[in-house]
């Protein structure tokens, strides 16, 4: 009986140091992801791609919270945002990373948006600012998509 009590107390104690020095390999590069969101918000920026295209950069299943507007929970709801937006002028912006933090299912980061408004029928502009948080989804690939947004008026 002491036997078995011995050896199961050594093999516990071996398993238990084996665990301790055995280090998880992270299956995703932070440095990689901050390139990643990058280019995402790149595309976001870019006015040559249109809006259908730029819901490539998105999961079917997005949360978009903009201030004074309802929640927006799909792409077709997205487009449709965003194509009413530009009725009343042109946006031009620049998202920037301020802080990210990236997990095994998905990357989080805080940002802004610095950009100037040109309305529609007006020789005036509006220099505007943003902050924003961002959810990006890690995908099978390992590839980020964005998942969730909110944001609001800096100024």
């Amino acid at each position: 009986m002491n036997r078995v009590f011995i050896t199961i107390f050594l093999m516990s104690i071996l398993v238990c140091i084996q665990c301790k020095e055995h280090k998880e390999v992270e299956s995703f590069s932070a440095k990689q992801d901050q390139k990643s969101v990058q280019m995402i918000l790149e595309t976001l920026d870019d006015h040559t791609i249109s809006t259908e295209d730029k819901m490539q950069v998105w999961v079917d299943d997005l949360v978009h919270m903009a201030p004074n507007h309802p929640v927006i929970t799909s792409k077709t709801s997205l487009i449709e945002h965003i194509n009413n937006e530009k009725q009343y002028g042109f946006a031009d912006m620049k998202h920037e990373i301020i802080q990210m933090h990236s997990f095994e299912k998905i990357v989080v980061m805080h940002g802004r948006v610095r950009g100037t408004f040109y309305p529609v029928h007006k020789n005036t502009s509006n220099i505007f600012e943003t902050k924003n948080l961002f959810v990006f989804r890690r995908m099978a690939d390992n590839s980020l998509k964005i998942w969730k947004v909110i944001f609001n008026m800096t100024s």
